[in-house]
């Protein structure tokens, strides 16, 4: 199934259709927890297809790691104890990215990519923090 039938059926489009917002907003997450590379599949073509759920995800105002609390201790490692409004919300856009980053990278097929995360997950034990910053740089 093409991209674009994909979006098509996971979301019901149209003004009439708002009374299907709880159904759509449950099947766009559904849709990005089960979404997974496939053996075969090249990694730009699954990443395209992350960012096109997490596009959708976001229209339905579905967001992932939006903590202003996170948020603020980023900001505070930075210098700044008393962030604007603007710098709160480019944090927290920051700290979604970077999640989205990490989720894509569980979600690539783990016998081309198992061991760098394995490295990842072991620099983290280590106290080091070598997960990508973006969902490009975890492709």
């Amino acid at each position: 199934m093409g991209l674009l039938a994909l979006i098509k059926k996971l979301v019901y489009t149209g003004g009439a259709n708002n009374k299907h917002v709880r159904h759509n907003k449950a099947m766009a997450i559904m849709k990005i927890m089960s979404l997974y590379q496939e053996k075969f599949q090249d990694i730009q073509e699954f990443r395209d297809q992350y960012l096109a759920l997490q596009k959708v995800c976001n229209e339905l105002n579905i967001r992932f790691g939006r903590c202003k609390d996170d948020a603020k201790a980023m900001l505070i490692k930075e210098g700044i104890t008393e962030p604007t409004t603007a710098q709160l919300k480019n944090a927290m856009d920051k700290i979604e990215e970077e999640l989205h980053a990490i989720i894509i990278m569980y979600k690539t097929d783990k016998s081309r990519y198992g061991r760098i995360i394995e490295e990842k997950e072991n620099d983290v034990l280590e106290g080091k923090d070598t997960f990508p910053k973006t969902v490009a740089d975890s492709c």
